[in-house]
């Protein structure tokens, strides 16, 4: 098992370590905001905030499982990057949100790197 995770190649660390980046901020970020609407009684950003934890929560997941080299976790890591790049392009609400859809964007570009693949999908 350890000599698995040190012939792991760098752009699957990266990625790996992104996700579970981005996971874990989205599920803190989504748990403050509702924690502090509630405190000041304003329920207006709630459902927003349920959607970032909803985000956040399986992308730590899938990100866990593409790192363990798991097929299932390419599959929905890379289908929730695909959601993230849509629902960030589609939205345009703020500067912030691009950045964050064009870094997934490139994670994306990153999932459909040969080298990447051919690890889950050997032939």
């Amino acid at each position: 098992m350890s000599e698995n995770k040190e012939q792991m190649p760098l752009i699957i660390k990266i990625l790996g370590w992104y996700g579970i980046i981005f996971g874990c901020c989205y599920i803190i970020y989504g748990v403050i905001s509702i924690v502090l609407g509630m405190l000041d009684r304003n329920y207006t950003t709630v459902g927003t905030d349920f959607v970032l934890i909803f985000y956040g929560v399986p992308l730590l997941i899938m990100a866990l499982g593409f790192k363990n080299y798991q097929r299932w976790g390419w599959i929905g890591y890379t289908a929730l990057l695909m959601l993230i790049v849509i629902y960030a392009f589609a939205s345009h609400v703020d500067s912030n949100g691009i950045i964050i859809g064009v870094i997934s964007l490139l994670a994306l570009v990153g999932m459909m790197y040969p080298g990447v693949r051919k690890r889950y999908f050997p032939t």
